[in-house]
């Protein structure tokens, strides 16, 4: 098989999956493929630019499930297509600290439709939303069953995660 941009991103997005982040090497990416790290270099100049790659697939594959209902309003349409890109984040551990390395680096072009076509104003207050109540999400999986038993744990933000970001994200589009 020959050495592309996408089976490099392929087999680093199997790698985010299956181990996080901190697994996420240029050596492990090039063992993984059964090429030498140079090789890696050809099709992403650095550790950053494998990231924006990443965040971008994420976000293409997010918009593939962005098909607004006929008639659906501006503002339900927005929130569907943003909850459909929390549902592709949650699927990759540590996705949300991906995009936000991203987005750090090259702004709204890692971003999905529904996030970048925002005004500026309005992106810059919901991105960091979106990424971090993911954040918190996959980090509370990270922890489960490794800090207090079930029993001891107060509830937080991760009990009802999905009816708390709903509600949220449409108090933060409608302010």
């Amino acid at each position: 098989m020959a050495l592309t941009t996408e089976s490099v991103a392929d087999a680093a997005m199997r790698i985010l999956s299956d181990f996080g982040l901190g697994d996420l090497t240029m050596r492990r990416l090039a063992r993984e493929l059964s090429v030498q790290p140079s090789a890696l270099y050809w099709h992403v100049a650095d550790k950053q630019s494998l990231f924006v790659l990443l965040a971008g697939r994420m976000a293409a594959e997010a918009d593939d499930f962005d098909r607004p209902a006929p008639g659906q309003g501006r503002l339900s349409s927005t929130v569907d297509a943003i909850i459909a890109y929390r549902g592709v984040l949650l699927q990759y551990r540590e996705s949300a600290d991906i995009v936000f390395l991203a987005y750090a680096h090259s702004g709204r072009t890692v971003l999905p439709a529904a996030l970048a076509d925002l005004d500026e104003e309005t992106r810059d207050v919901i991105t960091p939303f979106v990424l971090g109540s993911i954040a918190i999400q996959q980090n509370r999986r990270l922890f489960e069953g490794v800090t207090a038993p079930p029993g001891d744990r107060e509830e937080g933000p991760g009990t009802h995660a999905e009816a708390s970001f709903r509600t949220g994200l449409i108090r933060l589009l409608t302010a």
